[in-house]
C-alpha cells in the first residue's frame, strides 16, 4: 500500500474544511484563545501522553502556584514535582523546572519565538516547539502529536508505522504543506480537535468534514490505519513496602534518578517473585530483611495490598508496618525521618501517597 500525494488544491480544500468545521464543533477547552507563551508552554508540557481532562485541574493549580516563568525558576525542584505528583512523567516536570531557568538566566525572562530556538529547551521536542511557536506568536510551525498523526496517517494512507523514521518523516512533511500562515494556531488547535473528537481510534466517517480529502477512505482501509506496532502485555511486578515508624516520624527515601520514580521520595521497598503469603514466616523473613538495611525493626502488621500500573508494568504492592527499634540507614538510596506534616509537602510517588494518606497518629504512634 502507497500513501498517496497531495497537491495545492488538495491542500486549499483541506483547509477550508478544517476551518469551516473548526468555527462549528472545535471543542471548548478552557483554555481556547489563550497565547500567553508561558501558559502555552506549561500546558503543552503538562498535555504530553497526558489527556485533556487530567491536565486541566493541574494547570490550575500549577499556574497558581508558580504564576511566570520567574517564579517557577525561582522554585525548588522538589517544590515543583509536588505540585506536579500524580501526573506522571515526572521528568517533563523537572526538565519544565530547568527550562525555566534557562528563559530567566539565559534568555533574560523574554521567550524566543520560532521553533527552532524554543525546541532548544529542556524537555521541549519538535512537537510542543511548533505549538508554543504557532499557538503563542502566530508562527507558522507545523506539529505532528497522536491525534494529527492519526489523521494525517489515514488522510494519505500511510504505508508505515507512524513512529519509524519514515512514517514520522511523511508525517511532518504533510505538516509542513498544510499549515498556514493565517491564523496557524487556530488551525493546528483544529487539526487536534478533528483528531481527538472524529478521527479517532474508532473513527468517525460519516461526519468527518475531510473525508474527501482521505485516501484511507477511498481506500476503504480507514479501520486498518495507522499501522501500529504490536502491543505487549504489561510485566506484573511484585514489591513489599515498609512503612517504618519511629516515634511521630516515618522513614522515606528518595529514588534514584533514572530509574521508576525517580527524584521522588517514597516508603522503602523490594521485589519479590510473587505476592508475599502475609503469615508470620514471612514477617520473620521480613524483619531479616529490613535489617539488611541496618535497621531492627518489630513488625506491625499487614496493611491492604493493592495494585498501581505504570508504563510497562503492572505492580502488585503489599505494603507492610514495622517499629523501628534501633540502627542507622544504610540502604543505597538516600532516605530521612519525617514527620507527616513533611511527608504531605514531599513530593511522593503516586504509590507511596496512596500509603501515606492512610497514616494517622495515635498515642504518638503512626496507625493505618
Amino acid at each position: 500500500m502507497e500513501s498517496c500525494e497531495v497537491g495545492s488544491d488538495w491542500v486549499s480544500r483541506f483547509r477550508r474544511s478544517i476551518r469551516r468545521w473548526y468555527r462549528r464543533h472545535g471543542r471548548q477547552l478552557p483554555w481556547v484563545g489563550q497565547s500567553e507563551p508561558y501558559t502555552v508552554w506549561v500546558r503543552e508540557i503538562m498535555l504530553q501522553q497526558t489527556t485533556v481532562t487530567a491536565v486541566v485541574p493541574y494547570l490550575e493549580r500549577f499556574l497558581e502556584r508558580f504564576p511566570n516563568v520567574e517564579t517557577l525558576a525561582a522554585a525548588k525542584p522538589d517544590e515543583v514535582l509536588r505540585e506536579w505528583e500524580g501526573l506522571g512523567y515526572y521528568n517533563r516536570a523537572r526538565n519544565l523546572w530547568k527550562a525555566a531557568g534557562v528563559v530567566v538566566d539565559e534568555w533574560g525572562g523574554t521567550w524566543r519565538c520560532s521553533a527552532e530556538e524554543l525546541e532548544a529547551l529542556p524537555g521541549v521536542g519538535r512537537y510542543t516547539a511548533g505549538a508554543i511557536a504557532s499557538f503563542a506568536f502566530g508562527q507558522a510551525a507545523p506539529i505532528v502529536e497522536a491525534n494529527t498523526a492519526r489523521l494525517f496517517a489515514r488522510l494519505i494512507a500511510l504505508p508505515v508505522v507512524p513512529s519509524s523514521s519514515e512514517g514520522r518523516k511523511r508525517l511532518w512533511s504533510l505538516a509542513e504543506r498544510v499549515v498556514p500562515k493565517v491564523r496557524p494556531g487556530e488551525f493546528n488547535q483544529a487539526l487536534i480537535d478533528l483528531g481527538a473528537t472524529v478521527c479517532g481510534v474508532e473513527a468517525r466517517c460519516e461526519v468527518c468534514p475531510v473525508r474527501s480529502c482521505c485516501e484511507a477512505l477511498e481506500r476503504d482501509v480507514v479501520e486498518r490505519l495507522p499501522l501500529r506496532v504490536p502491543r505487549t502485555d504489561p510485566t506484573d511486578v511484585y514489591e513489599v513496602m515498609v512503612v517504618m515508624r519511629r516515634e511521630r516520624e516515618v522513614f522515606v527515601i528518595r529514588h534514584p534518578e533514572g530509574e521508576r520514580w525517580g527524584g521522588l521520595w517514597g516508603f522503602p521497598s523490594w521485589e519479590r517473585n510473587t505476592s508475599p503469603s502475609c503469615t508470620t514466616g514471612e514477617a520473620v523473613r521480613i524483619q531479616r530483611d529490613v535489617a539488611a538495611w541496618g535497621c531492627d525493626v518489630e513488625f506491625l502488621g499487614w496493611q491492604k495490598p493493592f495494585r498501581h500500573s505504570v508504563t510497562r508494568f503492572r505492580l502488585h504492592l503489599q505494603p507492610i508496618a514495622v517499629q523501628w527499634q534501633s540502627g542507622e540507614w544504610l540502604g543505597t538510596e538516600p532516605g530521612e525521618w519525617v514527620s507527616l506534616d513533611e511527608l504531605e509537602r514531599r513530593p511522593l510517588a503516586v504509590a507511596s501517597r496512596r500509603i501515606a494518606r492512610r497514616l494517622e497518629w495515635t498515642q504518638g504512634r503512626a496507625t493505618e
